[in-house]
């Protein structure tokens, strides 16, 4: 008979000592605290408001033999009386223009016409320049330097910019006339959002 062969016993020992207890998980509490929230902002339909200012020695005469002459306080006009000046106005397609400034001296007994011009960048337009206002810019008198403001805000296409178009003003009859008064222009500021 074959002899059985006992098992022999398991030792199993047990270590003695602090086991760490395991994190008891906390319930979500709703808070009563009140959150502050901003509002979301997307690039492109917040417009912000911009001026540009265009000092007197931007205006150049239409033909160099003309020549400038800058007066200082008093501005710039064409050295051969009664000649244009002229400054581009830029401003990105698209924009809306508010309002259009011209800061001049008139010290002359007739108005002086600003032309606010556009010409097409390619040429297709049969007269070449299209008139985007004519603002007339009086005579007058004002202590201490008779510096005078005129502004417009009434622009075609809705007051936006258009697309492949060249900006500039044309100030007519610019001049020192002597005893008969002088026009100058001390510059040009405008208004627009984009």
């Amino acid at each position: 008979m074959p002899v059985k062969k006992k098992k022999a016993a398991v030792k199993t020992t047990v270590k003695t000592g602090s086991k760490k207890p395991a994190p008891v998980k906390k319930k979500a509490v709703a808070s009563t605290k009140s959150l502050t929230v901003s509002p979301i902002t997307l690039p492109g339909l917040v417009k912000k408001s911009y001026t540009v200012y265009i000092g007197p020695s931007a205006f150049f005469p239409g033909n160099s033999e003309y020549g400038y002459i800058d007066l200082f306080q008093e501005g710039r006009c064409t050295a051969v009386p009664n000649r244009d000046l002229y400054t581009p106005i830029v401003v990105p397609v698209g924009a809306t223009l508010t309002s259009i400034s011209i800061h001049y001296i008139n010290t002359t007994a007739n108005p002086v016409l600003c032309l606010f011009l556009r010409l097409h960048a390619d040429r297709v337009s049969p007269s070449g320049e299209i008139e985007m206002s004519f603002i007339n810019l009086p005579s007058g008198s004002l202590p201490p330097d008779n510096y005078l403001t005129v502004t417009d805000n009434s622009f075609p296409d809705g007051n936006v910019i258009q697309d492949r178009f060249l900006h500039y003003l044309e100030i007519q009859g610019t001049g020192d006339f002597g005893a008969a008064g002088k026009v100058t222009v001390r510059g040009v500021s405008f208004t627009y959002t984009y």
